[in-house]
């Protein structure tokens, strides 16, 4: 099975999803894989701003794995599955459709409805503002399960020679139900060991590691400690969050030990992404992921001037 396709084979593009300045995104209605399901994007890159051999590269890290961790690898990931050529030329990639279940219907305070991915930004604000921007308010225990999947993500990708390199704010998105989990987009900006990035992988505002601007699997788990900070405890000031003290009241002992090497000044001594995995897997199997129950509805103050007698079950004057 070849990891490259034939611009004619997308057959007609469906509808445009996206533009920006290096690609647009168009749905591919025709187009089926077999080791692909649902439905699959088009992301044709304008000009000549990718390397061929990069691409190649990406697209070679899925297809060599087994079916099991392919299967996790598109769960976790919006993964270009194929490389697409127009005429001998790289034009683009061909990826999964990101699922429903990250978008958020919601009506703005302006009363527009509005459909949108759910970045992880959304996780950092002040609960109140997320109820108010129409985002889902999550209780410890659902903060721990994504912290805990956005690990287990990053473990899948280091272990198969990944540097996903821009974590940041909006390069992944979350969902709460049916159960916490997170996916990667923009992967086609990776960069595999041993061969040269898409493009350049750059540093989001306030996620520069202290060692500069080359980017590796050390400076993705700077990156991943800084995610726990302002998860863990969102409101004023978290997305800029770097202070590990800010979750000491949320963490254990080794949680507290953890994250201080997180975002420590030495990379060999950060935590790998599997450590982060089996550090939360073990807080969130002690607690609920499940909502906490309503608190029971308040007496009312005014009364309709009736009320049923527990002795014979008949409404009678208060």
């Amino acid at each position: 099975m070849t990891d490259e396709l034939a611009r004619s084979e997308l057959g007609e593009l469906g509808q445009q999803l996206g533009s920006g300045g290096q690609a647009t995104v168009f749905l591919v209605p025709e187009l089926t894989l077999p080791d692909a399901a649902g439905s699959l994007v088009f992301k044709q890159y304008k000009g000549d701003q990718v390397s061929p051999h990069g691409l190649r590269a990406i697209v070679g890290v899925r297809s060599r794995l087994d079916a099991d961790d392919q299967r996790r690898l598109d769960s976790i990931a919006a993964w270009p599955v194929r490389v697409v050529r127009d005429a001998g030329r790289i034009c683009g990639v061909v990826m999964p459709l990101i699922p429903d279940s990250f978008f958020q219907e919601r009506t703005l305070p302006t009363g527009r409805r509005s459909r949108d991915p759910r970045e992880v930004q959304n996780l950092f604000v002040d609960p109140e503002l997320a109820d108010r921007l129409g985002m889902p308010r999550l209780s410890m225990s659902e903060r721990m399960a994504v912290c805990r999947d956005l690990a287990a993500g990053l473990a899948l990708l280091h272990r198969h020679g990944v540097v996903f390199g821009d974590v940041n704010a909006k390069n992944e998105l979350f969902r709460v139900r049916p159960e916490p989990m997170v996916m990667f987009v923009d992967c086609d900006a990776v960069r595999i060991r041993g061969s040269a990035a898409v493009v350049r992988q750059l540093n989001a505002p306030d996620w520069n590691p202290p060692e500069g601007a080359v980017l590796t699997q050390a400076t993705d788990l700077y990156k991943l400690g800084l995610f726990i900070i302002r998860t863990l405890n969102p409101g004023p000031q978290a997305s800029v969050a770097r202070d590990p003290r800010r979750v000491f009241d949320r963490l254990d002992p080794e949680g507290k030990a953890l994250v201080t090497a997180a975002v420590g000044e030495i990379p060999s001594a950060r935590p790998s992404a599997a450590t982060w995995r089996a550090y939360f897997a073990k807080r969130v199997s002690t607690r609920s992921v499940s909502r906490p129950a309503m608190a029971p509805a308040p007496r009312p103050t005014v009364t309709s001037g009736w009320r049923r007698d527990p002795a014979t079950g008949k409404w009678v004057p208060a």
